[in-house]
């Protein structure tokens, strides 16, 4: 998408006062009540691990937690021991769930969703706490469970097109064009205040700008931190020191009285993102239906298999949270990730006659007229007339937009007469998509005006990537001496972390 396109959309939503749809469809996905998980978290500031959680189903009162003082690692240790089975039952694993993970390919798509991307950092703060965790105490196993689930549902968070993890604010701008800047969007409760503040523009505003005052990361307000939280969280530390047990309970409970508003209304937000959703009149792209099940394949390989390994008696090789360090595995996940973005905008662009208009708009399709069918060999002539300039040229391939398996291949073009020559790979029609799926030397097709798209490459990404990947026996290759390297530097890294439980 041009930032010339999107500034004009965000004139028009100006000028209308209110958000303006972006799309003609729903292009995320949004889960039943049972699939959907709404998490929030807050930190202490300069804190990594949570200060507090709050959890819980969109049709349910949330559960949260808190502890007094987020830099005593046992304290925090014993509320993600309390919050991990409910994360694990979510996504099934074996040991939380009577659901089985095998049954994958028919159960239905688990969701987790969060505020914010802070939110989803603390996703990688508890991988780095939890995931390869050498701490010696109870419940040790089940850290490690949620830290492992942790570092795939970040992981997969960065897959384009994935919806597995969900981040709140995204969402909502992946469904709305606002007339704010990008910095601004970044707030989920100013993008609810644009859609649900008013009816005129000066009233969304003033209720988009007072909702943006009050924090929605996982930090607080630093003022109220110091001036209402800090003196909590020192009556527990004086309290703990001397060993005076009412004094520890009664700062405890304050403190969690002082963060309960904080979460829940993170908490709610999201909730009421998801909500807004669900309210669309918009139909939902049909494109999505083959993400989701990308989705639940993707996540499935990622932690499933090693999840049912586990659960075996096996000892699976769980990502390392800290980084890659195989520079195969790198190099495949690059080319993976590339072709993931080629399969999302794939699916979804045929659902989408806005995202249509965005691939044309930077010349990756047109709009042509097919002037002849020839009836003895499989060959159309086609008059653009949009856009002027195009990426098109002899050896692309097309599709017929809404018909992503109708497929030409482009022997020639014509820049100055707007003429191109193209062979059409399919023979027979395809019912499924109506006028769009007729035989290819049909007469029909003649005069007919059609949107054309450039194909998504996304298969050949794929096959880069596993060649990326896959092993070689070359002793001069560089990768091999490179991974090498990286083995003995995740060794040193596995040696170190002896106990970064302690709170020495």
């Amino acid at each position: 998408m041009s930032e010339s396109l999107e500034t004009v959309r965000k004139l028009w939503a100006w000028s209308d006062g209110k958000p303006m749809p972006r799309g003609e469809a729903m292009n995320v996905h949004v889960g039943d009540d049972d699939d959907v998980l709404i998490v929030a978290f807050l930190r202490m500031g300069g804190e990594s691990r949570p200060w507090g959680v709050a959890f819980g189903k969109c049709n349910e009162e949330p559960t949260i937690l808190t502890v007094a003082e987020a830099r005593n690692r046992t304290r925090v240790a014993d509320m993600m021991i309390e919050f991990a089975p409910v994360l694990l039952e979510h996504f099934r694993h074996p040991q939380h769930s009577t659901d089985l993970l095998v049954d994958w390919e028919v159960n239905s798509h688990r969701q987790i969703w969060l505020p914010g991307p802070t939110h989803v950092e603390m996703l990688h703060y508890i991988a780095l706490s939890y995931a390869r965790t050498k701490w010696d105490r109870e419940n040790v196993e089940t850290l490690k469970a949620i830290g492992n689930l942790s570092n795939c549902l970040y992981i997969d968070q960065q897959r384009p097109g994935q919806q597995t993890v969900v981040t709140a604010s995204q969402a909502i701008q992946n469904s709305f064009v606002f007339p704010a800047s990008s910095v601004r969007q970044a707030h989920l409760g100013y993008l609810l205040g644009w859609l649900q503040g008013g009816k005129t523009r000066d009233a969304r505003l003033a209720t988009a700008r007072k909702a943006s005052e009050k924090a929605v990361a996982t930090v607080l307000d630093p003022e109220f931190e110091r001036k209402v939280v800090q003196p909590l969280v020192e009556k527990w530390g004086e309290a703990d020191q001397v060993g005076d047990e009412k004094g520890r309970d009664a700062a405890e409970k304050a403190v969690n009285e002082a963060l309960t508003p904080e979460l829940l209304r993170r908490w709610e937000l999201t909730r009421d993102s998801i909500q807004v959703l669900r309210a669309d009149a918009r139909s939902v792209n049909p494109g999505l239906k083959e993400l989701v099940s990308a989705s639940k394949k993707a996540f499935n390989r990622l932690w499933g298999e090693r999840a049912i390994s586990e659960d075996e008696g096996s000892d699976p090789f769980w990502p390392n949270p800290f980084t890659d360090y195989s520079t195969r595995m790198a190099a495949g996940g690059y080319h993976q990730r590339v072709a993931d973005e080629q399969k999302a905008r794939h699916y979804l662009v045929h659902g989408d006659r806005e995202l249509q208009r965005e691939e044309l708009a930077v010349g990756h399709g047109v709009i042509g007229v097919v002037m002849s069918v020839s009836t003895d060999e499989a060959k159309w002539i086609i008059k653009y007339s949009y856009p002027d300039l195009t990426t098109i040229r002899a050896g692309k391939r097309l599709v017929i937009a809404g018909a992503p398996t109708m497929e030409l291949f482009v022997t020639d073009i014509d820049h100055d007469s707007r003429t191109i020559v193209a062979v059409p790979k399919w023979t027979f029609a395809k019912r499924q998509y109506g006028n769009n799926g007729l035989a290819a030397k049909d007469r029909s097709w003649k005069g007919r005006n059609i949107v054309f798209l450039t194909t998504q490459p996304f298969a050949m990404s794929e096959k880069l990537g596993y060649r990326a990947s896959k092993r070689s026996d070359d002793p001069n290759d560089i990768s091999n001496r490179m991974n090498v390297r990286q083995r003995q530097h995740a060794a040193n890294d596995d040696e170190g972390a002896v106990n970064p439980e302690s709170d020495d």
